[in-house]
């Protein structure tokens, strides 16, 4: 059923049954009092111990308000029009692309909205009392600025004012992450499917969730007490909200009716693990990929020998490549493992699959279609960045204030409501405002009364695959799906659970209940994924992830920072940071210093082990610990005057996890750190937080095959006549990388891209130049679809776990984020081969003899034979041979849509109202632009 039909049928439904009606609130008004209103606010609801003095803003589109309500629904089926504060940041944020060239500070509130703690007592919009202690002040963007009389009154608030913004939202995420969605949305393969694959990354029962909250003061002791005191306050906020949603129905989301057809169910604290668990199992994790790598190295043995094998995989692992772009200027070592073990490798048998795992689904499943808008909002949640993005800081020294400036945010992708609500959270001793993850009920992303901070994911290895040797307690050969295990010379049994859910076949499904009992098996390492062969003998895969069981600790870091006593300086923040156990990048600014630090339960591995590939589960190859505060990276103040993060490598030596083949000579870094240095170039050295921001918005336009791949190309090429189309594509491209190579239109309401021939020749060209330089290498593996190949959505070799390219239009994803991890490293190494440099992360003879069609000096022919077919497969897109005029690409045309309509950003539904779509750019959706001029005294 189309989801435009089943909408209709479930507003007609609201209305038939009289629990609204078009006349409950008239077009344009504002909307009823959703709890007791006051005139004005006390004075401390206003800038309470706030040093910012007007120098922090922030932006997060579309809009604060997520709630959905019946008459909401109704108007907006009827009219159009979407509820208040549903997407009054929209515009701002997206209008920034054509206005930032030659912004200045004062213009800055055009494209950011103030984020000053309190609220002035003229932009209150409502103010609410859920309870004795607890106030919440709505302002003019629906924001909630809760404060409360004691701690735990402050995290009632933010329970409370979470549920009203995104309840719904919240009830999703929690049925995600406790693996029962096909119970909360229907019968359905694709709910019992996502069930199946979270209860293998975070399989908790209800008991084991709430002993981690309940274990928090015996392992963090006094802040370990306030963070359960603070967690458990917060679940009874949430449901205070879902009780007054029984007696006003104005406070209920339609989508309950629309997606679920249900009410909400009460909270308990597991519901919050479940959700730390999830989030964190997205952003903040890294590794895990060991059985693809094993795949590619045995791949490359077999078709090369096991030396030249070996060797070929070392190179393309990019583990450490020495040119790789770094935040940190100073070196990590971490996970540099000498000379490795060839019997600590513990590789499955080639070409051996993993069979036997949990029962993903039920037998006829396929019988109970999804209804369509639950589906819409799991699609929107998979297709989630698996990295975060991105941050600028200038140091002191470099800004014409001197103080520091900082531009930052995470890329969360863009949804409807958008995933991240805001907070402005205060309390005898917490104060923090910005972004906050519905669910957990702190501020993760924000600012403090003096400082600011934010992340990017790092994906450091925190996760690892073991092979566990199957036994058979009574002797003999084991069975192929065992649940026997060699550990420490004693044959174990595993802990087997069972999770069982039933799915009643939802309004757009078809199908009778349906009860799944999902089967978990766990060994002292973790969960088993599945099993297979190695060396002819049945084991267990198992993923080891150093989170496990401790999902909800990262609290306390966080918790920390919102906390004044606790975080007061750049080096009080980072031991907070070191707190957080999910592995991402953090950012620090204050009147005084920058600062970075990367978090994460990072394991020490034994000497001799492969962190590359799976490790054996028998006792000898175990974690020693995990790597101690300094050893982290970290830095503050840098001499080079800035720092910089797009997802790329954190520090040199600091080794990429298995699952990252991105960290090569080019990352898109780069254009930021260009960009800035542009500003310091035109600015005498001395930036301006508009300076910052023209930087970022100027780099979140461009391509970056255009600034780094296809200037070598052309100087390869250059030198050498082409056919009379193809020299006509080059002479374009030059056109456009002299241009600065964005992807942008002229003006704002143009319908093609200024350089619409160039954008066009390089997305069709660079998959044709990498598959010319390695299909001999690797393309006998095949090569992948979509989602098979360690992207998002865009194709590269089964063999090695890498996209092509992660341009913005890869697959159709409308993403937002784009360039993150892609064949750009190893092609510039190649070209700069071809011209005869000597790169110091250039390919070795041995795997330079596999390239194009026989070694290096064939690569000519290959190259040309690629222009050529991307010159006819163009003229084909575009029906002419007169380049200037082509304005699709082969993707484009397929869609039927423009490059700019192809490229642009989606906002994926996790409710019943969407939005329109908005240009490309790659930037952050949470972002701040903060500048401190004052402190506390110190």
């Amino acid at each position: 059923m189309p989801r435009s039909r089943w909408i209709a049928l479930a507003v007609a439904a609201l209305t038939t049954a009289g629990l609204t009606s078009v006349a409950d609130r008239s077009v344009g008004a504002a909307a009823p009092p959703r709890a007791s209103v006051r005139a004005s606010a006390p004075s401390h609801a206003y800038r309470f111990h706030d040093y910012a003095d007007g120098r922090a803003m922030s932006i997060v589109p579309p809009g604060e308000n997520g709630l959905v309500n019946q008459s909401d629904l109704v108007r907006f089926e009827t009219t159009k029009q979407r509820p208040a504060n549903s997407q009054d940041q929209l515009g701002k944020y997206n209008q920034l692309l054509y206005g930032h060239n030659g912004l200045a500070d004062s213009q800055l509130s055009k494209y950011y909205n103030d984020e000053s703690f309190g609220v002035r007592p003229g932009d209150i919009v409502r103010t609410e009392t859920p309870q004795a202690g607890v106030t919440i002040y709505r302002d003019k963007h629906d924001i909630p600025h809760v404060y409360g009389s004691t701690d735990p009154n402050a995290a009632f608030g933010a329970g409370y004012a979470q549920a009203e913004d995104r309840l719904f939202l919240m009830d999703v995420l929690r049925h995600y992450g406790e693996g029962t969605l096909a119970s909360f949305l229907g019968s359905s393969c694709a709910f019992e499917q996502m069930d199946h694959d979270q209860l293998l990354l975070a399989p908790y029962t209800a008991k084991r969730a709430v002993a981690q909250v309940n274990d928090l003061p015996k392992e963090y002791g006094t802040q370990g007490a306030l963070a359960k005191s603070m967690i458990y306050a917060y679940v009874a906020g949430v449901n205070a909200y879902i009780a007054a949603t029984t007696t006003n129905p104005q406070l209920l989301p339609a989508d309950y009716l629309a997606a679920a057809q249900a009410t909400p169910a009460t909270w308990g604290v597991q519901d919050v693990v479940a959700i730390a668990g999830l989030i964190g199992g997205i952003f903040g994790k890294g590794g895990g990929s060991e059985m693809a790598n094993a795949h590619l190295l045995e791949y490359l043995r077999h078709q090369y020998g096991t030396k030249a094998g070996t060797s070929d995989f070392g190179q393309l692992r990019t583990a450490n490549d020495p040119l790789a772009p770094t935040t940190a200027t100073k070196a990590f070592p971490y996970e540099i493992p000498g000379k490795i073990r060839e019997s600590a490798r513990a590789l499955p048998d080639y070409k051996k699959a993993v069979t036997g795992g949990p029962v993903d689904t039920a037998q006829g499943c396929s019988a109970s279609a999804p209804n369509p808008t639950a589906l819409s909002i799991i699609n929107g949640l998979n297709a989630m960045p698996k990295h975060m993005s991105n941050a600028l800081l200038v140091t002191a020294n470099h800004t014409a204030a001197h103080h520091p400036v900082a531009v930052f945010g995470p890329q969360v992708s863009y949804f409807a409501p958008q995933i991240l609500s805001q907070l402005d959270l205060h309390s005898p001793h917490y104060s923090a405002e910005g972004a906050s993850f519905p669910g957990t009920g702190v501020v993760e992303l924000g600012r403090g009364e003096d400082y600011a901070w934010s992340a990017t994911s790092a994906g450091s290895d925190v996760i690892d695959t073991r092979l566990e040797k199957l036994c058979n307690p009574g002797g003999g050969r084991p069975g192929v799906h065992g649940t026997h295990y060699l550990f420490k010379g004693r044959c174990r049994s595993m802990v087997t659970e069972h999770y069982t859910e039933t799915a009643y076949p939802k309004p757009g499904g078809q199908g009778a209940p349906t009860t799944l009992d999902h089967v978990i098996h766990r060994t002292v390492h973790g969960v088993v994924q599945g099993y297979t062969t190695s060396h002819g003998r049945p084991v267990a895969v198992v993923l080891q992830r150093s989170t496990y069981n401790h999902d909800v600790d990262s609290v306390i870091g966080f918790l920390g920072w919102g906390q004044p006593r606790l975080t007061h300086d750049v080096n009080s923040w980072m031991r907070q940071a070191s707190r957080i156990l999910y592995t991402f990048n953090w950012f620090y600014v204050d009147n005084r210093d920058i600062g970075y630090y990367v978090s994460g339960r990072d394991p020490i591995r034994a000497k001799g082990v492969d962190p590359s590939v799976p490790q054996w589960g028998t006792g000898n190859a175990e974690w020693r610990g995990f790597l101690p505060f300094d050893q982290h990276v970290h830095q503050v103040n840098p001499s080079q005057g800035y720092l910089i993060s797009w997802n790329n490598k954190p520090a040199p030596r600091f080794a990429a996890a298995d699952d990252q083949y991105g960290y090569g000579q080019i990352y898109r870094s780069i254009m930021l750190e260009r960009q800035l240095k542009r500003q310091f170039r035109l600015h005498g050295g001395h930036v301006t937080r508009a300076n910052v921001v023209d930087a970022m918005e100027t780099a979140a336009s461009q391509d970056l095959d255009a600034v780094t791949v296809v200037p070598q190309l052309l100087s390869f090429v250059g030198r050498h006549r082409e056919p009379a189309g193809v020299r006509t594509m080059l002479s374009s491209l030059r056109s456009w990388v002299k241009a600065g190579g964005h992807r942008i239109k002229a003006h704002a309401n143009d319908a093609q891209y200024a350089h619409h021939d160039a954008v066009a020749i390089g997305d069709q060209l660079m998959p044709n130049l990498i598959r010319a330089i390695f299909d001999r290498l690797l393309a006998a593996g095949g090569v992948g679809a979509p989602g098979s190949t360690g992207g998002a959505t865009a194709v590269g070799y089964r063999a090695l776990p890498m996209q092509f390219v992660n341009t913005p239009n890869s697959g159709g994803a409308h993403l937002g984020s784009a360039y993150d991890g892609g064949y750009e490293g190893y092609l510039m190494s190649v070209l700069e081969q071809l011209r005869g440099k000597h790169p110091r992360d250039g390919f070795r003879p041995g795997l330079r003899a596999h390239l194009c069609r026989g070694g290096l000096r064939t690569c000519r022919t290959a190259i040309d034979a690629a222009l050529v077919t991307t010159y006819n497969q163009l003229v084909k897109a575009n029906g002419t041979k007169r380049v200037p005029s082509w304005k699709q690409s082969s993707a484009s045309k397929a869609a039927g849509q423009s490059m700019p309509r192809f490229d642009a950003i989606e906002f994926r539904a996790l409710g019943i109202v969407g939005q329109p779509a908005i240009a490309w750019q790659n930037r952050p959706t949470f972002q701040q632009v903060v500048q401190f001029y004052r402190h506390r005294v110190r």
